[in-house]
């Protein structure tokens, strides 16, 4: 799922893939990167993924980290300019490979100039703090368990047609994983489907009267995980797969 960042942008004090080199070469794990340099686990694996571009505090500070491990990163004398030397980066945009040219290859192994505007967007997270990387962590549990159940088998009933009663289970839990992540990603960018949830319908003490209450009622464990609940998250991923349609959906 991660977005592999495949150019350089010139006026970040770290690349991605030149923090994950520094990484890997410590014998580090992202755990272990954030844990001792007390940087946020999430920022880390976005940013080495690529798809996320961080404040330049935190790229400063994760520099300095591996720098102060024994790390040396093989910087050019002008940020951007080994990039700029391939080809890659242009005062116009980033471009990508070169198309090749009418016998089906570039002049010498260059790159072509034709620049392209840069893609980059940058969207207003809502949350603040802990509670982005909280709500990731839930994201990516379900990410991780929806692949799993994807890689499952569809069984038919041989006797009487259609799918079996595990094969309906399976594929409703993997909607409801989606509809837990989808809540999730409004509430990153400041909405909140369905409105917030009373405390009572998140134990379970309140007779849902709308199809919102039986929603939160449904994704409470989620909705507590995503508020930094620990006890939540683990009962989540402890959870035993559903054996039939109607424990998928309201078990």
């Amino acid at each position: 799922m991660a977005n592999d960042m495949s150019y350089e942008l010139p006026y970040l004090a770290l690349q991605p893939k030149a923090a994950s080199n520094a990484r890997r070469q410590l014998g580090m794990t992202q755990a272990t990167a954030a844990d001792q340099s007390g940087l946020p686990l999430h920022k880390i694996k976005r940013f080495e993924a690529g798809n996320y571009i961080p404040d330049e505090p935190f790229l400063v500070d994760l520099r300095a980290f591996y720098e102060g491990r024994g790390h040396r990163f093989d910087d050019t004398p002008e940020p951007g300019a080994k990039a700029k030397a391939q080809g890659k980066v242009f005062p116009a945009g980033v471009v990508a490979d070169a198309e090749p040219d009418d016998e089906g290859s570039t002049p010498t192994g260059a790159r072509s100039a034709r620049a392209q505007p840069t893609e980059v967007h940058h969207m207003r997270i809502a949350l603040k703090g802990d509670a982005i990387g909280h709500a990731l962590d839930v994201i990516e549990a379900n990410e991780d368990r929806i692949d799993e159940l994807l890689k499952q088998p569809v069984k038919e009933e041989w006797l009487i047609g259609g799918l079996s009663e595990r094969s309906q289970a399976t594929h409703a839990e993997v909607l409801k994983l989606m509809a837990e992540n989808g809540r999730l990603y409004a509430r990153l960018f400041g909405r909140d489907i369905g409105g917030a949830p009373s405390a009572e319908a998140l134990d379970g003490k309140k007779v849902p009267s709308t199809h919102a209450d039986l929603l939160h009622r449904r994704q409470a464990d989620a909705h507590k995980a995503a508020n930094g609940d620990r006890e939540a998250l683990r009962r989540k991923q402890a959870a035993k797969p559903a054996d039939t349609l109607l424990s998928a959906l309201f078990g």
